[in-house]
């Protein structure tokens, strides 16, 4: 119960400042000026952060997009993502999306499919992910948004999920700035973290690099991967301020990560020694957000 208390007062400050006819109005507005658009953006995220999982340590992302937007809802856009932090900065991911998207003033809709480009080096939990089919439906009740996310990801042993959330938009500042207080509790299976943990994590190129030599082999199991659980809660409050064609944001996120797996650690030295341990994954709630700005033209 204590990991609701923020959740629980999260809502009790954003249903104190609920407009109903505002938010209908923000969302109509969109779906009655939509046109035919490029849209240019840069953003920087604090860490990257996967339904509560991350790294042993912080992993920043600046990155850049690129894409266009038909009137009839079609569109195809791309990312490059350039890690910051490490001593080799690199260009750590590259994804390519296509998908349709539809608004109205109740109902919100979108379905995408993406392909994506990892470095050999990357230290991103979902990094062993090849493509994802996603889908998002919303639906304004008025005082109220329920929303639900699904996704399948393709990789050597596939994941599927589906998010259950709650929003509610309203806009100040002669409807320039929109702030949605937002809740998101995520349901999947954790393939993906086991191959981050049995390829990436204990890579020998990283601990060659951290340690200047490696003196053992390790290799580390999850256990219960393929069981769909619920993997963590999010709360959020994106902020968007419009004027012209550019777009700023700002999305504070906090993370409650559930239902840690049983990592098994083993380890063999150099000299014929092995050693085998199992222990809960460390988990932790994590603070995270990004920043950044889409240009439309």
């Amino acid at each position: 119960m204590k990991n609701l208390y923020p959740i629980i007062c999260l809502f009790a400050v954003f249903f104190m400042f609920q407009s109903k006819s505002e938010a209908q109005k923000v969302i109509l507005e969109k779906a009655v000026a939509k046109t035919s658009s490029w849209k240019a953006g840069l953003g920087y995220l604090s860490d990257n952060v996967y339904l509560g999982r991350k790294d042993s340590i912080a992993l920043p992302y600046a990155t850049a997009s690129f894409g266009y937007y038909l009137k009839s809802g079609l569109f195809l856009s791309s990312t490059a993502s350039f890690a910051i932090g490490y001593s080799e900065n690199r260009i750590d991911q590259v994804s390519l999306q296509g998908g349709y998207n539809y608004y109205s003033d109740k109902f919100n809709f979108e379905v995408s499919a993406s392909k994506d480009f990892y470095s050999s080096q990357s230290f991103n939990v979902n990094s062993e992910i090849l493509g994802s089919l996603d889908a998002y439906f919303a639906y304004d009740l008025g005082f109220i948004e329920p929303t639900i996310q699904a996704g399948f990801n393709f990789a050597s042993n596939p994941d599927y999920g589906i998010g259950l959330g709650l929003e509610h938009a309203f806009s100040v500042l002669d409807d320039k700035m929109e702030i949605i207080p937002s809740f998101l509790a995520n349901m999947a299976t954790q393939n993906f973290n086991a191959s981050y943990y049995s390829k990436r994590r204990y890579s020998p190129n990283r601990r060659t690099k951290k340690q200047g030599t490696s003196t053992s082999d390790i290799s580390a199991v999850l256990s219960d991967a393929t069981k769909f659980q619920f993997m963590d809660y999010e709360f959020s409050l994106p902020i968007n301020y419009t004027f012209s064609k550019l777009t700023l944001n700002f999305t504070p996120t906090y993370a409650i990560p559930l239902n840690p797996s049983v990592v098994t650690l083993s380890q063999k030295q150099t000299n014929g020694n092995a050693t085998s341990q199992t222990s809960p994954e460390v988990l932790s709630n994590v603070f995270y957000w990004s920043l950044g700005f889409t240009y439309k033209f």
